[in-house]
């Protein structure tokens, strides 16, 4: 007997409810479509809310909020966790959309033309899938030899939330992304004993700044060539911070799209506070971790250190293989989507992606891959701005 569960071919489906998948659904409610979410969380933006409380978005406010409802000016130029959540609260009562909470999707087929949504609920088939599960799905820790066996604590900057237990202990903070910078100078200033931050390759820094954001915007929806785009961000750290080799922090070599192409996600980060910690010591820079060994990290070059406590802020991926693997629409490295927007695949007809792109800076991205999304699907190039009419309202999955 078939588990298809009955839902109109037409109906789109939304895979998750952070913020991207949120985004997607607004505009395909006003353009008269009544989506399905899901997401495996009990709640929406779950994931957001999980973040560290003194998590400060990277994009300026004012090109960063999502279709629909602008960002308040009492949140100041740089909104903080809290802040944006307070948004988006307000976003979903405005929504209003029928999500699915606690559904697990398992995987995605192609079938008769249509896609196949297996989920914990049933198989859901639609003409048109979104799928908005984010950059941030799974975390990722390096395969480090003897790391099973480590004698110090380990956690992966996912489970930090606030400096203070780190108090008199020894860290290492490994990875020098946005995360990895926030943790270091935190735990310097919250009374940590000493503060090492651990750098395979050599950061490229950019201050905050809404010239940066803007920028960053440009760099992906300009398409400026890629040769340009990693002389422009050479320019800019070298030009805002000069020469920090005598801190440990040498020249980068490679450039945002470079950096990009080589890693498979976001490479570049915005500086807060990193280059005045190292300039006075709270912060110092060594290099990169090869091994563990009991109470031993071993580092490149033969040496070694031993810390209390070593924090990996070494990013998290999509975790897309399980879902999508099969279909010939992720790339490598990474496991990024081949596509975003309102593009899809030759193959994969209906199958649009939301909030994966690099460099970072999600939130202005969501809000201009959700209209997209919205066009394609409907082959509309205009639609109402924020108002949903109360037919578009009942229309309910059953």
């Amino acid at each position: 007997m078939s588990n298809l569960v009955s839902l109109s071919n037409a109906r789109p489906i939304v895979i998750g409810a952070g913020p991207a998948g949120l985004a997607a659904t607004w505009t395909l409610k006003e353009a008269g479509l009544a989506p399905l979410v899901l997401d495996r969380a009990q709640f929406a933006f779950s994931t957001w809310t999980s973040y560290y409380p003194s998590l400060r978005m990277n994009s300026w406010r004012r090109l960063s909020h999502l279709p629909g409802m602008k960002l308040s000016a009492e949140f100041g130029p740089w909104p903080m966790r809290d802040d944006f959540a307070n948004y988006l609260r307000k976003y979903v009562e405005r929504l209003d959309p029928d999500v699915r909470y606690g559904t697990e999707v398992h995987r995605v087929d192609r079938e008769g033309g249509r896609w196949l949504v297996r989920s914990s609920i049933g198989d859901l088939a639609t003409d048109h899938l979104v799928i908005a599960t984010g950059l941030h799905r799974t975390t990722f820790v390096p395969d480090w030899p003897g790391l099973a066996d480590f004698e110090g604590e380990f956690l992966h900057a996912r489970d930090y939330t606030v400096p203070e237990p780190f108090a008199g202990k020894d860290v290492l903070v490994v990875g020098c992304g946005p995360t990895g910078i926030d943790i270091a100078v935190a735990a310097a200033a919250a009374g940590a004993s000493r503060v090492r931050m651990s750098i395979r390759h050599n950061p490229l820094l950019f201050k905050l700044s809404p010239l940066t954001s803007l920028l960053s915007q440009s760099v992906k929806h300009a398409k400026m060539p890629p040769w340009l785009v990693n002389r422009v961000s050479l320019l800019m750290h070298r030009v805002q911070w000069g020469d920090l080799s005598a801190y440990g922090l040498n020249p980068p070599v490679e450039g945002t799209m470079a950096g990009i192409a080589r890693s498979g996600h976001t490479y570049g980060s915005i500086d807060r506070g990193l280059v005045e910690a190292v300039r006075d010591g709270t912060v110092e820079i060594v290099r990169a971790v090869n091994a563990f060994d009991r109470k031993t990290v071993l580092l490149d070059g033969g040496t070694s250190i031993k810390p209390d406590t070593v924090i990996a802020a070494t990013g998290q991926r999509p975790g897309l293989e399980g879902l999508l693997g099969h279909l010939g629409v992720l790339a490598e490295p990474g496991g990024r989507p081949l596509v975003h927007g309102g593009q899809t695949a030759p193959h994969a007809p209906g199958l649009y992606f939301t909030g994966f792109r690099v460099p970072s800076g999600q939130i202005p991205d969501m809000a201009v891959d959700a209209r997209a999304i919205a066009r394609a699907v409907t082959g509309q190039s205009r639609f109402s701005q924020g108002r949903f009419s109360q037919r578009r309202l009942s229309r309910r999955w059953r």
